[in-house]
Parts: structure tokens; sequence; C-alpha cells
């Protein structure tokens, strides 16, 4: 994998960092040069130290001082879990909400989910994101169609303003009715606000331009809450690379599948709750595409969480709508589900004699019990260590010797709780884990139609490569991927990754008003091109892509479709009802359009890229052979002790293994049972078949 660039640049070595919940993934990338990884402990209590950490430790693998480095280093793209650490943990800044006089209640009301109603007496609203007593309503008003029917009367907003500074709020989330159409009124008060105190300030025009009172309102009161914190970690981010002797400006990755600097980063970090696993999937999309694969599951498996996402011929899963803290927002995100089943998961038994696994982590401090710094509850990784599967001498590269006997010690523990071996107990942990990754997957795939044996799955994370095999028995799945790169893998796609500016905007017309649809989109494309001005992308690396959402008149949820490129004219609308109709009949059965009722659109987007230098997948010749193991370990397997081959990677390209067999890479062990033949492919990928 060599490195590229769109432009000529100072530097050449590219430097891709993803913080998880229990390590930082690391990789350089230099020319004629094999990539360089690292796994380091995650640092939860001062991430700029951790990615420090995990810089050094590039650093020391590359020979090199960590200033030299990032002085040759050419891009940086940073991903991190913070923002959805804050949600999780229910934490943030205090925050204040102004909005438009009668709606005081919409955050407080918010909805249960149409899909809950007469079906769970139970359910109930999660607490609204700001106080009530904290909501403070102005008198404005806009219409439907974005003409001013009152405005804003500005003694409410010196009224709000001096109640929030009274109660020491740190943000406040400003989101007015139809704002989305015209924001003159928000302008107007935000300038109010910057100018009245040190408020971070979250504005809805600007987080989430769209059709929809209470998701927008939410969208911009999490913004808000989150604000303060992350926008203090980017910055000291930016300012500490900078100081090590980094001269580009670090970019950090997005929901949505893009970079952005962390000065467009910090005022949006609504767009950063899925920072870390979205690269993954853009590693998967390009490295399926040079393998030919339509088709793809994405299975992460850290040492906290298991991300799921799919690629589904070639394209990406998208959503622009996502549920956090219990409430559902605006969010342009690659479509990914996680579940509390890692590495690091705890092993538990309920109050009926049940054992269970997850969600609770033993984190990267302590962590699990065999990495020998006082964990004391067993884990997955305490489970594939009992089982064998896992080499003694090391984790992380050979920098965290195993402890076998701590491992042995807290499965003897809790199998005592339901009359069970260690060993044993291992298996049954191993066997609630794989099932619950197996039925992540069935949600994103059986649960919509889909068939999960017409994809490859693609298995990467540290973990992932010792499941795999057992997940794709359970779902069918012939083809296993375990890419070169595998437990560095969303740390690849981060610094694989362009810069994106998503723009979007809700207006609800029919698709045959050209003249309203081109000025929509020549005001969102102006908007990309400024941002990608102030980025510094130059002009021959700027590319825009434009998208819609339609659907038929008097329904409630629109399809994604691409935009066709070039003038927007009736013939081109047309081009676009005809794919709409197609879409639509793919995503839900033949027959199912119904094109008299008329088409009309929802949302209109635009993707502005700035191309820069990325790494590119080259082939290796590949002549087929038989593996040569290089020691052996004895597993735990199917109730039995046996002896099976270990293989010390990374492999040549051809090389071929049979089951049941251990392939230790630097950062990740591949179990290959009984049922599966692997091969080393021309990409450096295992790819494993599995009967």
């Amino acid at each position: 994998m060599a490195a590229s660039s769109g432009e000529e640049m100072g530097g050449d070595w590219l430097i891709g960092v993803d913080v998880g919940g229990t390590f930082t993934d690391g990789v350089l990338l230099r020319p004629s040069c094999a990539p360089t990884i690292v796994k380091t402990p995650t640092n939860i209590k001062d991430p700029v130290a951790g990615l420090m950490g995990c810089l050094d430790a590039l650093a020391e693998s590359a020979s090199i001082s960590k200033k030299e480095m990032l002085a040759l280093t050419a891009k940086l793209g940073y991903g991190t879990t913070q923002a959805a650490n804050l949600v999780v943990e229910g934490k943030g800044s205090k925050v204040g909400f102004i909005t438009t006089r009668g709606f005081k209640d919409t955050l407080v009301i918010a909805e249960i989910g149409r899909e809950r109603i007469g079906m769970d007496l139970t359910a109930s609203r999660a607490p609204s994101l700001v106080p009530r007593s904290r909501i403070y309503e102005v008198r404005e008003r806009v219409d439907s169609q974005g003409r001013e029917l009152a405005p804003v009367n500005m003694d409410d907003v010196k009224t709000a303003m001096d109640a929030l500074a009274a109660d020491g709020v740190e943000a406040v989330g400003l989101c007015f009715l139809w704002s989305f159409l015209n924001s003159e009124h928000e302008v107007a008060v935000a300038e109010a606000l910057k100018s009245y105190a040190n408020w971070f300030v979250s504005v809805s025009h600007q987080v989430a331009p769209l059709l929809g009172e209470y998701k927008r309102s939410a969208t911009t009161a999490l913004n808000a809450r989150l604000g303060p914190p992350v926008q203090q970690h980017l910055l000291s981010v930016a300012q500490s690379l900078k100081f090590e002797g980094l001269e580009v400006p670090p970019l950090i990755m997005t929901s949505a599948g893009g970079l952005l600097t962390m000065e467009d980063a910090a005022s949006k970090p609504v767009t950063l709750l899925s920072s870390g696993p979205a690269g993954g999937v853009l590693a998967s999309k390009l490295l399926a595409e040079k393998m030919g694969l339509r088709n793809v599951l994405c299975a992460d498996m850290g040492g906290t969480t298991f991300d799921v996402s799919l690629i589904t011929d070639g394209e990406l899963a998208l959503s622009e709508r996502a549920e956090y803290a219990g409430q559902e927002i605006f969010t342009e995100a690659i479509d990914i589900v996680s579940i509390g089943a890692g590495g690091g998961s705890i092993g538990w038994v309920d109050h009926g004699l049940r054992l269970k696994v997850g969600p609770g982590s033993a984190g990267s401090d302590p962590g699990p019990a065999c990495y020998g710094q006082g964990g004391s509850q067993a884990t997955v990784t305490d489970a594939n260590c009992q089982l064998g599967r896992l080499n003694p001498t090391g984790l992380a590269g050979g920098r965290l010797r195993l402890d076998t006997e701590a491992a042995q010690r807290v499965l003897t523990e809790l199998g005592k709780e339901v009359g069970l071996s260690p060993e044993s107990t291992a298996e049954g942990v191993i066997s609630i884990v794989d099932a619950a990754m197996s039925d992540a997957i069935r949600s994103q795939t059986v649960a919509k139609g889909l068939d999960p044996r017409e994809y490859a799955l693609f298995a990467y994370g540290g973990a992932a490569p010792l499941h795999a095999a057992s997940i794709a028995s359970d779902l069918g799945i012939k083809k296993v991927v375990v890419p070169l790169l595998a437990p560095v893998f969303s740390a690849y796609g981060i610094v694989a990754s362009n810069i994106q500016h998503v723009l979007s905007r809700s207006r609800v017309v029919p698709i045959t008003n050209s003249e309203t649809i081109s000025s929509v989109f020549a005001e969102l494309e102006a908007g990309g091109i400024a941002a990608l001005e102030s980025d510094g992308v130059a002009e021959a690396s700027r590319i825009l892509v434009r998208a819609a959402q339609l659907r038929f008149k008097g329904q409630m949820h629109a399809v994604n479709v691409a935009m066709p490129s070039g003038p927007i004219t009736t013939e081109s609308l047309e081009v676009l009802g005809a794919r709409f109709v197609e879409t639509y009949e793919r995503l839900f059965g033949a027959g199912t359009s119904s094109a008299s009722a008329g088409i009309e659109m929802v949302t209109l987007r635009v993707y502005a890229v700035g191309i820069t230098a990325v790494p590119q997948i080259d082939a290796v010749d590949a002549s087929e052979h038989e593996g040569v193991p290089t020691s052996s370990r004895k597993v735990w397997f199917g109730g039995e002790e046996i002896e099976v081959p270990a293989f010390a990677g990374p492999l040549e390209p051809g090389t071929r293994i049979y089951g049941p067999a251990l392939l230790d890479y630097p950062g990740q062990t591949t179990w290959v049972p009984v049922n599966a033949t692997a091969v080393v492919d021309q990409y450096q990928s295992l790819v494993m078949t599995v009967n």
C-alpha cells in the first residue's frame, strides 16, 4: 500500500489514528515501505496524551523521532469516540435553549416512536436534552413558505439571555420554526448571543436545515451540549500537533465518512458521533472495489463494541437520522449499528443463573485479566486466551504479554456460579458473544429483507478475525476477508478519506419545479465551494456531488437518489424521477411505486469533496502454495483439546492454509476452523472460505 497525492505537497508520509474505547490504533504509510501499525492503550482521562503516545509508538517503530516524523507528514487523519462517549455517559455542557414562542415543549414532548405506540405500554420518553426551566421563548414567526409574519422581538431575546447567564449556561441552542427556509431571525439572534457572552452557540439552520421541528430542535440541542468539551479537545489536539512539528492542518473523520478540519468539526460536534467506525467502512469500500466485491458486511470488533454496516451494490448505507440518548436526531452518517460486544466485554451471571456477556466492558483500564493490569472480571479476551487462541507472547504487536494464569483464575471464578469448568465457561462466553454479533448482522440484513449469504464478511478490528468464521458459519456466509491492516483498519480508512462537507436543505417541491430545485442546488454548491476554499483546497481538487431525497406525494418517508450532474433541466429531472421509481421498486418490490400520485423532492444535498493525499491499494503477484507453520498451539475446541498449526504473519500472497489453524499477525489473530480454508490474495488480505 503506497502513498499517493492529489497534488504536490511538502511531505509524503500519511498517518491515521483512531481512538477506541480500549486501544488507540495508528498506521504510518510511507512510499516504498511496508505499513507501520501500532496499538497503544487508550488514555480515557487524557485523550491528547493518548494520541501522543500512539504517535510516539509509530515514530519508534519507524526508527525516527516524533518531530521528524510529523515534519515529513503530508496528512494526518484522526478519529475519536469522544462525542459518542459523552452521549452514552450523559455528560456535556450546561445548555440553554431559545425557540419560537408557543414551542417551548417541543424538546420535552419529543417522540416515543410510532413503532412502539400501542405495542409497549411501558414506553416512556427519554429526558429532554435541555431542562424545561432553561428553555426560553421568543416572539417571531416565519411561515411554511419562508415569509416573515412577525419580526424578532429583541426584548424577549434580552430577557432570555439575562436568565441564561444567571443560570450559568455554557452553551445555547437556537431553533426557530421554519428557519431552514428563512434564516434571518436565527442569524440576528445568534449574533446577539455571541456578543453577549462567551457561549458556544448552536444554530439550527447551520446544524440541521431540514424539515422536522422536533428532530431539528434535538439535533441543535445535542450539538450545543457537546460543543464546549469537543471544541476544547479538538483545538487542543490541533495545537499539540502543531507544537510537536506537524506542518499541515490535522483532519478529523465525520460520521458521514469524510474529513473536516478541526475548526470546522469543532462547530458541529454532532457530526462526529460515529467518527472512528466510519473509517473502517470506508476502508472496506476501497478494498472491496479492488477485489470486485459489490456486497460486503463490515464487521468491526474492537475492545468495547461490535460495529456493523453494509455495502450493497457497491454503495454505502447512508442515513440522515440516528438515535442518541433516546432522542432521534438529524445527522448525515454511514448507517452503523453498534452493540456492547468487544474483546473487553465482561462475562457475568444473572439472577436466573444464566451466563451473560456485556454490554459492560473492562476497557483499557484495568482491561481483561490476561492483560496483567489488575483486571478481575472475565472478558471475551480472557475466554480466547483460555481456549488457546491467543499467542501468550503478546498482543498489540508484542507490546502486551498475556497472563494466562490470570485468565484461568477469573474464568474459574465465573464458572463456579454456573457449575462449569474454566474451559467450558470460556466456550460459553465465546458462543454467547458470537450469537450476539450474528444477531446484530441479522438486524441489518434479514430484518431489512436482505440475505446475508449474498455478502462477503469483512472482519477487522483487533478481535473480529478470531470470531469471523463462527459468525459466517452461523449466517451461511461463504467468504470472509481479513484485510492486511485489520487491526488498524479504521485508522487506515480515516487517512484514506478525503475532505468532505455535507450541505443539505429541505425544500418540499414537485420534481417538475426545475427553477426552485436549480436555485437551491446553486446555493448549496456555492456554500460547498466556499468551504473548500476556506480549507485551502485547490480548484482542480474540488468535486461537487449532488443527491436528493424523493417521495411520492402524500408519503411520510423519502428515498435517497443520486442526482444527475450538469444543468438541471426538465429532461434531467425526468431522468431523476425514473431513477427514483427504479430505486423505490428495488427497495420495496416490483409494482409498489405510484408515479401517478406525483413525485416531490424533500431534501436536496451536495457533497463538497476536496481531494487529498490518499494511500493506494496495490496488487502483488501471487503464486499459490501451501503455507508452512512456524509453531503449534493447544486449542480447546468442541469440548476437547487439540493441537493446531500456528503461522506467523504477514504471509506471502498465494499462501494457502487449511483449518484448523491460527494465524498470528501483528495486532490480531485469525482463527481458521476445521471447515475453512484461507488464502492470502494479491492485496495481502486473508480470504477465508467457510463451508
